[in-house]
């Protein structure tokens, strides 16, 4: 039987096991071992098992794919961007990025953005289009961030720095994604921003370990 994730849920297959994330509660759920009467892909669900989807719909994650979607729903998730190959860190390097008073208010809007206190769904921008790869001037004004990261108020989570620097390029003009990511064995969630196959605030390497489960 076929079904559809609900509005706020994300989702994702990571070999067997299915990883749920519900926007609405901040909340990961997880099914173990799962793979072999439960298949996801996208928004969809499909089983074999009644119980299952009578459980999956209980829950709130799910519900039965028959009704069309109105016009005022959220639109349908994102495909994932491309596994990142390269890191800003390193694009930046001997960039000479000038600060500006543009930059001031950018780190300012940045840091309001992440650090007054909200749900987490109203955290999330909406859906948009993939961002490209990153321009020269993008490059630059990340080189301008991350020199002035030492100064900076910042949060050791992954969320706080993220929405930083997203609030912080998008008032500068420019388009990101924001990528929550998900491992299991052990379980861990994380995101990071990302601009085509460049990972702007973390490492390349560390990042292909997680599944995207949610891109903004």
């Amino acid at each position: 039987m076929r079904l559809r994730l609900t509005d706020d849920v994300h989702g994702v297959m990571i070999d067997d096991d299915a990883v749920f994330l519900d926007v609405a509660a901040n909340a990961y759920f997880c099914l173990p071992a799962i793979g072999s009467i439960m298949r996801l892909a996208g928004g969809d669900i499909d089983t074999t098992e009644a119980v299952l989807a009578d459980s999956l719909c209980a829950a709130g994650l799910a519900e039965r794919d028959g009704r069309t979607r109105r016009e005022d729903e959220p639109a349908p998730p994102r495909r994932p961007p491309p596994p990142p190959r390269w890191t800003a860190r390193a694009l930046v390097a001997g960039r000479d990025g000038r600060f500006s008073r543009k930059h001031g208010q950018a780190l300012f809007a940045g840091w309001w953005r992440a650090a007054r206190p909200r749900a987490f769904r109203a955290l999330l921008p909406p859906v948009g289009p993939p961002a490209m790869s990153p321009s020269p001037a993008m490059l630059d004004d990340i080189a301008v961030f991350r020199r002035m990261a030492p100064w900076l108020p910042f949060d050791g989570a992954c969320l706080f720095r993220s929405g930083f620097l997203l609030g912080y390029l998008e008032t500068l003009g420019h388009r990101v994604d924001w990528v929550f990511g998900v491992r299991t064995w052990p379980f861990r969630a994380h995101c990071w921003l990302q601009a085509g196959d460049v990972a702007l605030d973390d490492e390349a390497e560390r990042l292909i370990a997680y599944h995207p489960i949610m891109v903004r």
